[in-house]
């Protein structure tokens, strides 16, 4: 086909056609779907092979114990949905993360987006961190928090009854770019902009 001939029947082509195309995705319509998108994770096993689907219900169901069933879909590339039934066993499933199946890491993540599958990234998971050795002027929430920041994002620091962070070690739930090393030590650097001999180091 010569190009002139394919650049006029681009031209051709009407809005209207175009229109005819798109479906209305907003309203009530857009509410049902946050609903919906709101009861589900996403999930993805982290390995090379295949993974067995019946395998991955079987075992997922015997360790999470969820009060109402849990819906899991096979989307293919080990990409799996897990649609909840409950919303407190869906929370309790994010929070008592991370999730393997047969040694590999289960990443979990809310759907991004309107939830199309192939836009979701699973580049993020969740870890509880222990973080030794922090000098006793740093065993604070709101600092140990920023100590921790420079390995990724702290959703929590575990404390005490009192809310104090005191001990060998302090512990944060911090969300992982899984992509990358682990920072395993971390320097303190003080005013005077010496870095502390006794460095953290998780």
């Amino acid at each position: 086909m010569e190009t002139e001939e394919l650049i006029r029947r681009c031209k051709s082509i009407s809005l209207e056609e175009v229109e005819e195309n798109k479906f209305s995705f907003k309203g009530k319509i857009k509410e049902k779907g946050i609903k919906v998108a709101a009861g589900c994770l996403i999930g993805k096993v982290l390995q090379t092979r295949g993974v067995n689907t019946e395998g991955l219900k079987i075992a997922l169901t015997q360790v999470w114990q969820t009060r109402k069933e849990v819906k899991i879909e096979n989307m293919g590339d080990n990409i799996f949905i897990f649609k909840f039934g409950d919303e407190v066993d869906k929370r309790r499933i994010i929070a008592g993360g991370p999730w393997h199946f047969n040694q590999a890491l289960i990443v979990l993540k809310e759907p991004e987006g309107i939830g199309e599958i192939t836009a979701q990234l699973f580049t993020h998971t969740s870890f509880w961190v222990q973080i030794k050795n922090v000098p006793i002027m740093c065993m604070d929430g709101e600092i140990c928090k920023g100590i921790g920041e420079l390995i990724g994002r702290v959703e929590e620091v575990d404390t005490d009854r009192t809310g104090d962070v005191i001990g060998q070690a302090i512990r944060l739930r911090i969300s992982v770019d899984i992509t990358k090393p682990l920072k395993k030590i971390l320097f303190i650097e003080t005013e005077e902009k010496k870095k502390n001999p006794s460095c953290s180091r998780v």
